[in-house]
């Protein structure tokens, strides 16, 4: 099945004096049901744009996305605020958990705010606590764990309410090597035994060989694509070569650390 469908997408902003940048040209992708994708490019080159509107957090020039079978551009600001939060789950470099909460009330916030019942919440709860293994702290504040667990509670709280679609932008950004392992083994985990269905944007091979196919984006338009076999590391070493064919700045690509 089919969740993501994205056809023609171009992005134009203009600034004063009516002078247009154009940030994406003609962009097709689809995403089934389960995949794991990641987009690459070097910097400005649109990948980050490319994310924001198949996050309906911005609405494209020309093109259409269609989400779970929905278009999000046919919705009014109420219904797109109830479609994103419930159709959609996000991860982000800085994690965006709220100080104020402990680390299980960020995680259930999805299904307080949709008026999930308590025991329905606790049972959704302990099963994803024990696979992201996060469960020892989840009563802790955000400033009393590291950031790797962070990155794993904002996982949990991504998925808990079972949307149709995972978008990650640079989600080990902030990591120790260590952490960013971790979290994409957790993320991976998700992904192979509950079927989530995930869009990451990466400028890191190494996060990226954990995807089963890559998007390469260079100048707003489609450049190639890399599909996974069953060697992760031979992966690691396609997604190296294809992003030196690609040229540009990738924000200091970390070394290899399989």
């Amino acid at each position: 099945m089919r969740v993501l469908s994205a056809q023609g997408l171009s992005k134009v902003y203009s600034s004063k004096g009516n002078v247009s940048c154009r940030a994406l040209e003609d962009i097709d992708l689809e995403v089934e049901n389960g995949e794991f994708v990641g987009i690459m490019g070097p910097s400005g080159s649109g990948k980050t744009t490319l994310l924001n509107l198949l996050a309906t957090i911005d609405r494209p020039t020309a093109g259409r996305v269609e989400i779970a079978g929905v278009d999000p551009d046919k919705l009014d600001d109420k219904e797109l605020a109830l479609f994103r939060r419930r159709k959609l789950g996000f991860v982000f470099q800085d994690f965006n958990l709220l100080d104020t909460l402990s680390i299980k009330d960020n995680i259930v916030l999805p299904l307080v705010l949709d008026g999930v019942e308590p025991k329905e919440i606790e049972r959704r709860l302990e099963p994803l606590a024990e696979r992201l293994r996060i469960g020892p702290f989840l009563n802790k504040r955000t400033y009393e764990v590291s950031g790797g667990q962070k990155q794993r509670a904002a996982i949990a709280r991504a998925v808990i309410h079972g949307p149709s679609l995972i978008l990650a932008d640079e989600l080990t950004g902030s990591l120790d090597s260590k952490a960013a392992k971790d979290v994409m083994d957790a993320l991976n985990e998700l992904n192979e035994e509950s079927r989530a269905t995930v869009l990451m944007v990466t400028h890191d091979p190494f996060s990226a060989s954990y995807c089963r196919r890559i998007v390469f984006i260079k100048d707003g338009r489609l450049f190639s694509e890399l599909r996974r076999g069953v060697n992760r590391q031979a992966f690691f070493q396609q997604i190296l070569d294809a992003l030196s064919v690609l040229g540009g700045t990738f924000d200091d690509v970390p070394l290899p650390r399989l």
